[in-house]
């Protein structure tokens, strides 16, 4: 990441519009996990309108462990690759951008992560990397900006 981007930082309280709808929520405040939990603290900011969601059942806590458990994870996303080709050779520019688009999942999702209307993980952003100087580029592919974000992880681990 380049020395003039600056990362913007989480804010002090979760915001739930970011929240996934898959993502499932916990309300067991006797748990003990539930202090670096992210699917308490998630459910801990669900607005009043929520009458419905997907929960863990309390019953799934077995002692200090729960295979639900999400610790709380933050990572730098990355948000709009709109000056990824400035530096492409004219020859490259279609076989790269077909790549990148499939990697991303078809052109709606190319876009809206080109754009930077979707942020791009850490492992996104280090295929695009590692693409690029795959096609022989030696240059540091830039992101238009950088923000700390947390990981919603989809399914329960098993190793918890």
């Amino acid at each position: 990441m380049g020395k003039d981007k600056e990362i913007k930082p989480l804010s002090e309280t979760l915001d739930f519009t970011d929240v996934p709808g898959w993502y499932v929520l916990c309300n067991n405040s006797q748990c003990p996990l539930r202090s670096n939990c992210l699917r308490f603290m998630a459910a801990k900011q669900a607005p009043e309108s929520l009458e419905i969601a997907n929960c863990v059942m309390p019953k799934t806590l077995k002692g200090n462990t729960c295979r639900w458990y999400d610790k709380k994870t933050v990572v730098v996303y990355a948000a709009g690759f709109t000056r990824l080709y400035d530096r492409v050779m004219k020859m490259d520019y279609s076989t790269m951008r077909k790549a990148i688009t499939r990697y991303l999942h078809g052109t709606k999702l190319y876009y809206e992560y080109m754009r930077g209307d979707r942020p791009l993980s850490p492992e996104q952003q280090a295929w695009i990397r590692d693409y690029v100087r795959s096609r022989g580029y030696d240059w540091e592919v830039e992101f238009d900006r950088y923000l700390e974000g947390y990981v919603y992880h989809q399914l329960a681990r098993l190793d918890s």
